[in-house]
């Protein structure tokens, strides 16, 4: 049994802050071991790396709880030739710090850790949030940082793989090495894109009485890694339908999966362009007509290239929009495309967001203000070299606007192009 001085002395040996972690490695790569320490403060751990003489080369603050006795972690990650990185965790029963250090040029520097958005994590979390670990590909390559997660949400199981890889001055979020499934399927991370009948596309391309695309069905694949999502959406004619997937399986350059739609099973066959990440032909079958149609995005049957854009607004913009037009008087406009996908047009001073959705015959698309320096327009296609220009008044935002013309058209024709075009 132990005496009072002798459990005294036991409790002593085990406080977290009696002895400061440290650990050995070669952290710049010149083939010498240096050895980092760790103590802990209130709201800091004070790094330090030494030689092997135990002469100080270098210190730092790491992040650490708001706490006066922490528990400290340290871990050597190496990175090949350059040396090892060092990771100092700092945790407490409500909050956890991580951040990952790199030695070099006689200093202690702090590597970001980067998320997809290419935002830094926070430097702090709540405990047993992720767990992590330092993975390489191969012997010799640099490690990554790996975490994990698992967490309940509406549609089931999701379980989160994300890898941040080292990239000299931070360890940035791979994709490639990333994943996440839910209720065991993996989720993808392919190309977001409309996809349409080749009916509609067909319409589209004519650049003729586009309101006719409505009255075709559309399909999203819609993949959220974040909320767990994997499903299909059709849309138009009649209401929405989100068919959650329930297998998938993918080879080289296509995909089969199948998706609940009610009491209907959709059976899928995707094919793929480029790099295996972007869906240019999709069958479906299973839910009767009108949805059981080979789909395909916008871009893709035109003059047999395989080139797809986000929307069938991004195709037209993109491809017939831009361009100096000329009316009956002589006046020329000039309409120019702006930005990266959903792309928006400028129009002198003025630039707008197309929407197809809210068009109403006469009009095809709709042109709203995206600041206070234009109003609303209304566009008739007249076949890729003319247009006719209507002044519209819309009233409430969001997505369901509700617009009608307010004056006569203008008609538009592209300079250069042949001035007989109806």
């Amino acid at each position: 049994m132990l005496t009072g001085l002798a459990l005294l002395l036991t409790l002593a040996a085990a406080e977290p802050a009696a002895v400061a972690p440290s650990l050995a490695a070669d952290l710049d790569g010149d083939g010498a071991s240096e050895t980092v320490t760790a103590a802990p403060s209130r709201g800091a751990v004070r790094l330090q790396v030494r030689d092997a003489s135990g002469r100080r080369l270098a210190e730092a603050k790491a992040p650490a709880p708001s706490a006066d006795v922490v528990p400290i972690a340290l871990t050597a990650a190496p990175i090949g030739s350059a040396g090892a990185l060092v990771e100092v965790a700092a945790a407490t029963d409500t909050s956890a710090c991580r951040s990952v250090w790199r030695y070099r040029g006689g200093a202690l520097e702090r590597l970001p850790i980067r998320d997809s958005a290419g935002k830094p994590l926070p430097d702090c979390e709540s405990p047993g949030a992720w767990t992590y670990a330092w993975e390489s590909e191969a012997a010799g390559r640099p490690s990554a940082l790996i975490r994990e997660r698992v967490e309940r949400v509406a549609s089931g199981d999701l379980r989160t793989r994300e890898t941040f890889a080292f990239a000299g001055f931070g360890l940035d979020f791979d994709p490639r090495r990333s994943r996440a499934e839910i209720n065991g399927i993996p989720i993808p991370a392919w190309y977001r894109s409309e996809l349409y009948t080749k009916t509609a596309l067909e319409r589209l391309y004519s650049r003729f009485d586009l309101a006719a695309l409505e009255r075709e069905p559309a399909l999203a694949i819609e993949t959220d890694p974040h909320r767990g999502l994997f499903a299909l959406r059709f849309s138009g004619p009649g209401p929405d339908i989100l068919a959650p997937v329930e297998t998938f399986a993918s080879g080289s350059g296509t995909a089969t999966l199948s998706a609940r739609a009610g009491d209907k099973l959709a059976h899928v066959t995707i094919r793929f362009a480029g790099d295996g990440t972007v869906p240019y032909e999709v069958r479906v079958e299973g839910l009767g007509p009108p949805r059981d149609q080979v789909y395909a995005p916008a871009g893709t049957w035109r003059g047999g290239a395989r080139q797809v854009f986000p929307s069938a607004a991004d195709e037209l913009a993109s491809q017939d929009l831009s361009g100096v037009w000329g009316n009956e008087r002589g006046q020329n406009t000039t309409v120019a495309i702006e930005g990266e996908p959903p792309y928006r047009v400028r129009i002198g001073p003025a630039l707008y967001t197309i929407d197809m959705q809210n068009a109403a015959p006469p009009v095809d698309l709709l042109l709203h203000p995206a600041d206070a320096a234009g109003r609303p327009w209304g566009l008739v296609l007249r076949g890729p070299n003319a247009m006719d220009r209507i002044p519209y008044v819309c009233e409430g935002r969001g997505t369901a606007p509700s617009c009608r013309p307010d004056g006569p058209a203008e008609r538009l024709r592209r300079i250069g192009a042949r001035v007989n075009v109806r």
